[in-house]
């Protein structure tokens, strides 16, 4: 029977999954939105004072690497159901970074799950534009070491911070350029909230907004 050796491929699966670091990873999705009926026209008492320790930026996600073995046209999927868990455990290359890649990265760009919803439903408004949605996968982070994006196109910086004191916090820094300390940052989202586990959070600005969701893996 072909699968009676299945539970072989999900070890051999198991094997590559305990090469990532155990940690609390978390997937973050962001939704970021315009008012196009709102003018803005606002004066600030005080500009962004911030300066970040440590900044991640998130890269472009690469090709999954796998074992040519597994890929050849020779060996067919009833051959990979018989390998023996012997061969797997005692072959180094099987787990060989070069040849096969963590099942995910952290800080790349990854495709968006939970919050898919809400962009089909957003869509349907006419005076709500979707400047970006972007997903990725991080680690808790120390209270000064922010995620980074930056969109090209709207020309919006956004900074995230994820992190645990006593209860689970995101602090976001998101503006209108990029962060220049010999140029003042007046309008800006910077706010540091309380969040919970799989909560859809929303923070805004008169014309702008951020949908953010946090789901512990």
């Amino acid at each position: 029977m072909k699968f009676k050796n299945l539970h072989k491929i999900l070890i051999f699966l198991s094997l590559i999954i305990n090469t990532i670091e155990a940690e609390d990873i978390y997937k973050v999705e962001v939704i970021i939105i315009k008012f196009n009926d709102v003018i803005v026209d606002e004066k600030f008492d005080n500009n962004l004072d911030f300066s970040p320790n440590v900044i991640n930026k998130l890269t472009e996600n690469e090709i999954i690497l796998i074992p040519e073995k597994f890929i050849d046209n020779a060996l067919i999927s009833s051959d990979l159901l018989d390998i023996e868990i012997e061969t797997i455990q005692n072959d180094n290359n099987l787990i060989n970074e070069k040849e096969i890649k963590k099942y995910y990265e952290l800080y790349e760009y990854s495709d968006m799950e939970n919050l898919n919803f809400l962009i089909g439903r957003l869509r349907w408004r006419e005076n709500i534009e979707i400047l970006n949605s972007l997903s990725w996968y991080q680690p808790l982070e120390d209270q000064d070491e922010y995620t980074y994006h930056y969109d090209q196109e709207n020309n919006l910086s956004l900074y995230l911070n994820i992190y645990e004191s006593r209860y689970l916090h995101l602090n976001l820094k998101a503006f209108l350029g990029k962060l220049n300390f010999d140029e003042n940052i007046t309008r800006f989202i910077d706010e540091d909230r309380r969040v919970k586990n799989s909560e859809i959070n929303y923070f805004d600005h008169p014309n702008m907004g951020l949908i953010i969701k946090v789901d512990k893996t």
